[in-house]
């Protein structure tokens, strides 16, 4: 059977943006491997992203745009797509700052796989750590993360204080792994034991990884 769509459509997802030169980390990769943050942003040589697990990811930009539109009609927003002040450690944009009963929140909304989804009960610790960030960078004392269920549109909502300790300790991992980048040292593999998925699973850097263990 000649696949007419199937093949094109694959090749459209195939298709990745050349890396940038840069000198600073995005907040969305607070929680990634470090090796693969150093792979990166060196231009190390990258398998094809797969057109499948492309397409999931992508799905996440729609749940966005379509519960972005409903805080809009609820009269909840403040502002969209706020970029963090200039800084030389972190850029990023987060989702949203909204008002309720006169109070800020910054809100990040993510969507998630089902199975997960049913059995989380807190916060994903990835999406914490984010959040973390642009409460700290736009001085806001509270967040909420907004999750939806991929496969039927559940919603949980889970609050998020400020915690001024996590996110000092977050920014001395980070200025240290710049100046990994900086003088070329390769990151050490890290514990894997508190990651809550196989982030290797999905890394187009798995083989270039593999050949500096």
């Amino acid at each position: 059977m000649i696949k007419m769509l199937v093949e094109k459509i694959d090749e459209f997802y195939r298709e990745v943006e050349p890396e940038e030169e840069r000198d600073y980390f995005y907040v969305s990769e607070v929680c990634d491997c470090p090796r693969k943050i150093f792979f990166k942003i060196k231009h190390a040589e990258k398998e094809p992203l797969d057109p499948r697990v492309n397409r999931i990811f992508r799905n996440g930009d729609h749940v966005h745009i379509r519960l972005m539109s409903v805080l809009y009609s609820l009269g909840l927003v403040v502002a969209s797509e706020i970029e963090i002040p200039k800084d030389e450690l972190f850029h990023g944009k987060a989702d949203a700052i909204i008002s309720i009963d006169n109070e800020s929140h910054v809100v990040e909304i993510k969507s998630m796989n089902p199975f997960i989804f049913q059995k989380n009960n807190q916060p994903c610790i990835d999406h914490a750590a984010q959040l973390q960030l642009y409460l700290y960078y736009f001085n806001i004392p509270k967040g909420i993360i907004l999750v939806e269920s991929k496969g039927n549109q559940e919603l949980k909502e889970f609050i998020i204080q400020k915690d001024e300790k996590l996110v000092e300790k977050i920014l001395t991992v980070f200025k240290e792994l710049k100046l990994k980048i900086m003088n070329n040292e390769l990151p050490p593999i890290p514990d894997k034991s508190n990651w809550e998925y196989d982030k290797c699973q999905y890394c187009v850097y798995k083989k270039t990884c593999k050949n500096f263990f």
